[in-house]
């Protein structure tokens, strides 16, 4: 066994005893290879492999020569200081064995590269696979979370990829378009009255112009025009005719009314996983099956090392209905904003001028009448009327 370990290693020797001369042609007769020999008074020093330490020695002690190693340089030391303590290489084996074991449990999840509501959205969704920090995922829940994930609807591409024990993901927000075309004998119609601020006709034939007054229903933008022959040339309208317009809306607020609200009660419920097991920490109640629970994930770390687990925390806060009361201040302010909630449902880009408050109260709400003078796109697609014969 030693002289394996030592077969790698070179050795620096001395030969001493009358005639050790001789030994360099023994040597060389026996295929040994002698190297920086140097002449001593009662013999030489030389350099030999030691593969051939074992030979030389034997050739030596035949010859009645005194052979004497004086210097030993190669892996050799090194493989008999590990083989006289068996514990390092032992723990050199367990260490690769744990890395390889500890590697297919999930430590960390980088969503670095997602937005807030991206990463909440995809850590619900990875829950459902049951893949959070701690858990040992296989290839069937990553394949099911990554159908999850593009069956969601919330990202038009996302990827899954789960290596050394962190898993990463990426996506892209989803984008929707429409290239539907429109009807082919569609105008754009006016849907409230007022000046005519911009016109913007894609397609189609304009029929107004800035500084033009219209009225509610009007033709902005025809679907046909005709020819110089007299045919007509359909081209269904599209486009936008910005306008400055009045109306009014009114809005109520009752001064009571019934609502859901927190009662402060909560319970909670916190759960440890670490390793693919998971242990429920000491103070967690049970959960009504009523009321929707609000889950975290706490991944575990020591300083800005991450382990392989995480706190699973599950709150549900008491909610009941209750009767909430409000000042006939506070109830014409609301009324007030209902109104104005209305104008912006009925057009999201109206810019507001200016407003007037008309408010009153009856035994039981505040009633609110605003008239608003904004600008916003009044064109409508609608289908041209059929041409009377």
């Amino acid at each position: 066994m030693k002289r394996r370990i030592q077969a790698a290693d070179s050795i620096r020797f001395c030969v001493r005893g009358r005639g050790a001369q001789r030994l360099l042609g023994q040597a060389a007769q026996a295929g040994l290879k002698l190297e920086r020999i140097a002449p001593q008074a009662d013999g030489f020093t030389a350099v030999v492999s030691g593969a051939g330490w074992a030979k030389l020695c034997q050739l030596a002690g035949a010859g009645g020569w005194q052979v004497i190693q004086m210097q030993r340089r190669g892996p050799g030391p090194l493989a008999e200081r590990l083989l006289r303590r068996p514990g390092i290489l032992a723990g050199i084996g367990l260490f690769f064995v744990l890395l390889h074991w500890l590697g297919g449990f999930l430590w960390c999840m980088n969503l670095e590269l997602l937005t807030v509501p991206q990463q909440e959205s995809i850590r619900t969704l990875l829950a459902q696979s049951g893949i959070w920090e701690g858990c040992r995922p296989s290839q069937a829940e990553l394949a099911q979370a990554q159908q999850l994930l593009e069956a969601s609807g919330d990202f038009g591409w996302v990827s899954l990829n789960f290596t050394g024990g962190c898993l990463a993901a990426e996506g892209t927000p989803l984008q929707q378009a429409h290239a539907e075309p429109p009807a082919q004998n569609t105008g754009l119609y006016a849907r409230a009255g007022g000046e005519v601020l911009a016109v913007n006709i894609a397609s189609g034939f304009a029929q107004v112009q800035p500084g033009q007054y219209v009225g509610n229903g009007m033709l902005l933008a025809a679907a046909e025009k005709l020819d110089r022959s007299g045919a007509p040339v359909p081209q269904p309208a599209s486009g936008t005719v910005t306008a400055r317009v009045r109306l009014a809306y009114t809005g109520q607020q009752a001064f009571t009314q019934q609502r859901p609200a927190l009662t402060g009660a909560c319970a909670e419920r916190r759960t440890l996983t670490l390793l693919g097991r998971s242990w429920q920490l000491p103070g967690s109640g049970a959960l009504p099956e009523d009321v929707p629970p609000r889950v975290r994930w706490l991944p575990l770390r020591l300083g800005r090392l991450a382990l392989p687990g995480c706190v699973q925390e599950t709150t549900c806060w008491a909610r009941e209905t209750q009767e909430q009361t409000f000042t006939p201040e506070t109830a014409a302010a609301l009324a007030r904003r209902s109104a104005r909630l209305q104008l912006l449902q009925d057009y999201p880009d109206a810019v507001i001028e200016s407003e007037r408050d008309f408010a009153s109260t009856t035994a039981t709400a505040a009633v609110c009448r605003a008239v608003f003078v904004f600008c916003a796109n009044i064109a409508e697609p609608r289908s041209a009327p059929a041409a009377s014969g």
